[in-house]
């Protein structure tokens, strides 16, 4: 990450500054894997995604200038989960309106999006946070650290992990509280930076 990420300034407020150069590199290094997650969920099949996620980039673009933050009215998620949707939406009418041979498919996202396109959004953010946050903390811990939280994470007893990684139980509680402690603040910090609440 660059140093810019150090200011306490987010993302938003830094990709609506033009005189910040390296903020929309940035914006698209963390949002285009989230979009590319949340039309996978969506079930927009493959071959489709990259161009959908050039046109949602190109309207959140085209948009950022404009948008204004109002916590009370709407979060950035909100607003581009808008986008994101109508952008689904327009393809899928699209297909329709081309006579496309893939009803079954057609039909699919057409039921994702009428069930839960915000769940959906706002549920692979989540993932998508930890996961990047997790990413930083194991460059963090050596040894067995990471090991113990993911076993710990498969729900298996500090008995179980001191006895698979030949190491005390009391150290299975400590590395385990260390990397849970860390993992928070790197989640912390990761939110501070791109998400507006």
């Amino acid at each position: 990450m660059s140093d810019s990420w150090n200011t306490q300034r987010t993302l938003l407020q830094r990709v609506q500054d033009p005189d910040d150069t390296q903020a929309w590199g940035d914006f698209v290094r963390y949002y285009e894997s989230f979009i590319k997650m949340v039309l996978r969920k969506s079930n927009v099949s493959l071959n489709e995604q990259d161009d959908l996620v050039q046109k949602i980039l190109l309207r959140i673009w085209k948009g950022l200038p404009k948008y204004k933050y109002k916590r009370e009215k709407a979060r950035f998620r909100t607003w581009l989960s808008i986008i994101i949707r109508n952008a689904i939406i327009t393809h899928i009418n699209r297909l329709k309106d081309k006579g496309s041979k893939q009803k079954k498919y057609i039909k699919e996202v057409d039921i994702v999006l009428e069930a839960c396109i915000e769940q959906i959004i706002d549920q692979e953010w989540l993932n998508y946070v930890a996961s990047i946050a997790m990413d930083k903390v194991k460059t963090v811990f050596s040894g067995n650290a990471i090991e113990v939280f993911r076993l710990s994470l498969e729900e298996k007893t500090a008995r179980q992990i001191s006895e698979e990684l030949n190491i005390t139980e009391e150290s299975v509680f400590v590395l385990r509280s260390r990397v849970k402690s860390r993992l928070k603040k790197e989640i912390a910090h990761l939110r501070e930076l791109i998400e507006i609440k």
